[in-house]
């Protein structure tokens, strides 16, 4: 059960800098917090790696790159262009199905089996997700938005899996952590540039903390998150992990009252979410 409580923690730690990044993204756009999270993040794992490296796998490094320009740079972009239009609440919810994405993407490409408990408990995930985003009995999605967070959804799913093919080869999470991010900055900064972007980056005292942080505590997510993924198996890992919606809706609910609001919806749909983890974690 390490692994899974690794992927618990990578849970909690993800929601935590999803709710620390909506806030510092108040008075600035989502180039700026993903620039501000993804170099912090990036400084945190590296100054880690003092410890020393292990011996280098090529293929495993050319996995973890790509894994880290699938998650670190496009779909972290996406999640907080999603965050600053739908909210973190919503967007962390559709962001969370990518758990049923992995399932399938780990049955096509890496030979997992697809037990029921793992179906059963992703589909109760999911269900969960569509009541929290239910008000008044109606979805309250906004369609004209909702690509970024689905988008984000297979960047992710696509992520874990590249990430588990690197941990096979290099069974090192912080390394693995840490090149991903890397490549995932490096990708981004050169975003930026080719598209004259970094004049327009606006960080302020005001920003900075939260930003900063939400790179901090997401750096404590993704080593949990490799870790667990090369403890077990990935489709029942990233459920696990995936599951943040729950902890995305209590953190928002302390932390951005004047934005997120708990209705009898979100209630059901964080309940729905507890089941279907504890149901992927104990017979998955």
């Amino acid at each position: 059960m390490y692994g899974e409580f690794l992927a618990l923690v990578a849970s909690f730690c993800t929601a935590l800098s999803s709710v620390m990044a909506t806030k510092g993204m108040s008075d600035t756009d989502a180039d700026t917090a993903n620039l501000v999270l993804t170099g912090s993040q990036t400084l945190v794992l590296t100054l880690l790696l003092v410890r020393g490296l292990p011996e280098l796998d090529l293929m495993g490094l050319f996995w973890f790159a790509l894994a880290g320009i699938c998650a670190s740079f496009i779909g972290r972009l996406f999640t907080l262009k999603s965050y600053k239009e739908i909210g973190v609440s919503t967007s962390s919810a559709i962001v969370g199905t990518s758990p049923l994405v992995v399932a399938i993407l780990a049955v096509l490409f890496l030979g997992e089996p697809l037990v029921f408990p793992v179906i059963v408990g992703a589909l109760l995930v999911v269900g969960g997700i569509v009541l929290i985003n239910m008000r008044g009995g109606k979805s309250s999605l906004e369609l004209e938005s909702i690509y970024l967070p689905i988008g984000a959804s297979v960047l992710y799913a696509v992520s874990n899996i590249l990430r588990k093919m690197g941990t096979n080869l290099l069974p090192d999470s912080v390394l693995g952590a840490q090149f991903s991010t890397l490549a995932g900055l490096v990708a981004f900064v050169a975003y930026l540039c080719a598209t004259n972007q970094l004049k327009k980056i606006n960080v302020n005292s005001g920003n900075a903390p939260w930003l900063v942080g939400s790179g901090l505590v997401n750096a404590v997510a993704w080593i949990t998150l490799t870790m667990s993924i090369s403890l077990g198996r990935v489709s029942v890992m990233t459920a696990i992990v995936y599951s943040y919606p729950l902890f995305s809706v209590i953190l928002a609910r302390l932390f951005l009252r004047d934005m997120e609001d708990l209705t009898k919806y979100t209630v059901a749909g964080c309940v729905l979410i507890v089941l279907g983890v504890v149901l992927v974690s104990l017979l998955g």
